[in-house]
């Protein structure tokens, strides 16, 4: 079900936006805009977004060659009826509006895009509020700042609330009462524990009012004064592992503000991953209730971070004290009652995407989409008992990193992109199980289930064989089902030469299966799937007599066991002996059988 868009050339660093609920997409490259509909397959190229080079970046003469002479898109978003459209422009940062696919004349577009391609940037656009990171002169420095730069006057935050921060994603979160709407953003910054034991980054969390009206002084009033930071923690509780390198974070929205979820993912030094999940409530309750780090204070009446009604001003005391002291002591832990990761594995993941799908029980089910280095992305379903990693996808050739994963929640479908080109793909991917049952109802997919000699999505039929907590899966698949063939039959001839080297693959499906290899019923090989691998190999260093013969791979899990793989290894040299012997023993037979005849004819 994966369909495809390939660009008309590479680009080195594109932007990706898609609409919830339709089948196309945009993509900002190098001076151009490319739009490409799925269902249709109408694409068009926007070549009207151009710049005129003469700006000068860093104190250099702009060259053909150079990057300071081209216009590298690097926003597009939805922003009021059209497309807002944002890029470089030779170092002159300029915007467009696009409406119709007819663009605007351009505006300056300092603070919304950078005058270089730059990764750590942040750009959020809330109805007609834009957020980001980036700065609006080159003379402003290196100390990034978070900025309101369209709606409600421009406001940033002092150069002293961050230490080299990386921003990774922003928020914003509508409260009951409108002047106590928050943003939150999330980011990494240099630790001020200097201490050799001490990780070198520390993950965070930042509030803000969205109605901060800045401060009262002149000093003040270009100023958040709302800006507190958390610390969020991701350890292991059994092996203390701690996980300190937020990567990525997903927004799970609630009707109550208080349940919405943020998904972080995060890394370690040592190249593992670990998801944790924290709730909005809890970020709220440490912003609202903890002391301040290094304060000890009276607490003015107006508490630091607290929003002010509309209109109203954060009193100068309040400010003052929230800017020397900007984080609070209390720490952001993972949701109860664990307050532990997820899950955490080998794997060095990049990316990260949470769907809500209801299963055949009739329970909904959070399935996380994991994108990794390596270009494949592996999809977990959280289930009453853990989670389980129910399958990995390939998604490009020669494994090109992806760049962009987007979740179209109406309509079940990823879109994945890389340099060169955008995968829509189905979340279901039903086909991956092999359509045989146990395979199928083993997997564990809330998408997927048994019917009709298939494993076929829940979109298209609801009345499947489904067993998300495996109680009495067993009894379910009907012995018929099971199409494995027997282990005697069936075998793939390989005519391989003697003394060369021979691989015998079996791909890993399930990371809850064994697989072992058998030659002629021998065991040879078992592969432990605990620790992360994408086959079972066997390898035959140099191929003697007694290495040939019938090889099966065979996966066995909760007492299913099936053969995947079923090879039969000849001889070539014997093979291409006897293909060239019979001939010559046919004719030699009829040349007898003539001597014979004429003898008897004669005779």
């Amino acid at each position: 079900g994966a369909k495809e868009y390939v660009f008309p050339r590479r680009e080195r660093f594109p932007v990706f936006f898609h609409q919830e609920n339709t089948s196309s997409i945009y993509v900002g490259g190098e001076g151009r805009l490319y739009y490409y509909d799925f269902a249709t397959r109408e694409n068009y190229t926007d070549l009207g977004i151009v710049v005129v080079p003469g700006a000068l970046c860093h104190g250099r003469a702009p060259l053909p060659l150079q990057e300071d002479s081209r216009n590298y898109l690097t926003l597009v978003e939805q922003y009021g009826d059209g497309l807002l459209v944002c890029g470089t422009g030779a170092c002159a940062p300029t915007c467009w509006n696009v409406t119709q696919r007819k663009e605007s004349q351009p505006w300056d577009g300092r603070g919304i895009a950078p005058f270089t391609p730059d990764s750590n940037t942040l750009v959020v656009v809330d109805g007609q509020d834009i957020y980001s990171t980036i700065k609006k002169s080159q003379q402003n420095g290196k100390i990034p700042r978070f900025r309101r730069v369209r709606g409600g006057g421009e406001l940033y935050t002092s150069d002293t609330v961050m230490q080299n921060p990386q921003f990774v994603k922003a928020t914003t979160l509508r409260h009951e009462e409108p002047h106590q709407d928050k943003i939150y953003y999330f980011f990494r910054e240099d630790n001020p524990d200097k201490s050799p034991e001490a990780p070198r980054n520390i993950s965070r969390v930042a509030q803000l009012c969205k109605e901060d009206r800045g401060g009262t002084s002149s000093l003040s009033a270009s100023k958040w004064t709302t800006f507190l930071k958390a610390t969020l923690i991701c350890v292991d509780p059994v092996t203390k592992g701690n996980f300190n390198w937020l990567q990525d974070v997903f927004f799970v929205p609630a009707g109550d503000w208080r349940h919405s979820k943020v998904y972080g993912l995060f890394t370690n030094t040592w190249g593992s991953s670990a998801v944790c999940v924290y709730s909005f409530g809890d970020i709220e309750n440490v912003f609202r209730t903890s002391r301040l780090k290094g304060y000890n204070g009276p607490t003015p009446e107006v508490k630091p971070g607290q929003c002010v009604p509309s209109g109203q001003h954060t009193p100068s005391e309040t400010f003052k004290i929230a800017d020397s002291h900007p984080e609070v002591e209390e720490r952001v832990e993972p949701l109860s009652p664990s307050r532990s990761p997820l899950f955490h594995n080998k794997h060095r993941y990049q990316k990260i995407g949470v769907h809500e799908v209801a299963a055949g029980d009739g329970r909904r089910y959070n399935v996380l989409y994991l994108a990794t280095d390596k270009g494949s992305i592996h999809k977990v379903v959280e289930l009453p008992d853990g989670v389980q990693n129910i399958v990995e996808i390939q998604v490009f050739p020669n494994k090109d990193p992806i760049q962009s994963m987007i979740l179209d929640h109406a309509r079940a479908v990823l879109y994945v992109g890389s340099s060169s080109r955008v995968l829509e793909l189905p979340m279901d991917m039903c086909g991956a199980y092999r359509n045989n049952c146990h395979s199928c109802v083993l997997a564990r997919d809330p998408y997927c289930g048994w019917a009709n000699g298939s494993c076929l999505s829940l979109a298209l039929s609801r009345d499947v064989l489904q067993n998300l907590d495996l109680d009495s899966w067993r009894g379910s698949c009907q012995r018929g089902d099971v199409k494995e063939g027997t282990w005697r039959y069936d075998f793939r001839n390989i005519s391989v030469m003697p003394l060369s080297r021979y691989y015998l693959n079996c791909s890993i499906e399930s990371h809850y299966a064994t697989y072992n290899w058998y030659h002629e019923d021998v065991l040879i090989k078992s592969c432990n799937t605990s620790h992360p691998q994408h086959d079972c190999f066997h390898f035959i260093p140099s191929v003697r007599r007694e290495h040939y013969g019938h090889y099966v791979c065979v996966s066995e899990e909760d007492g299913f066991r099936q053969a995947l793989v079923k090879e039969r290894l000849l001889d070539r040299q014997r093979f291409l002996w006897q293909r060239g012997r019979a001939p010559a023993l046919l004719a030699s037979w009829l040349q007898l059988l003539l001597v014979v005849a004429l003898a008897e004819l004669f005779h």
